[in-house]
């Protein structure tokens, strides 16, 4: 199976860059996500941090979630 995108350039370059980088978005999605379980299962963190990082992992899933974006295909 084959897929093709075309894209009218330079109008469309925004949708072309984001197509052409979207396995390194997926990357730094992943690796965010990691380095914060990361810190909350094995770093000594304050109240104040692990609620923090908690969250904003959360919200990422949510983020992700609500897109059908799965990281971990």
């Amino acid at each position: 199976m084959k897929a093709i995108l075309e894209f009218n350039l330079p109008e469309e370059s925004y949708e072309y860059n984001a197509a052409r980088e979207g396995t390194k978005y997926r990357g730094v999605l992943w690796e965010l996500e990691q380095w914060m379980r990361a810190k909350l299962k094995f770093e000594d963190l304050s109240d104040g941090a692990y609620d923090a990082i908690k969250e904003t992992r959360e919200q990422l899933q949510a983020l992700l979630q609500d897109e059908n974006i799965d990281i971990y295909e």
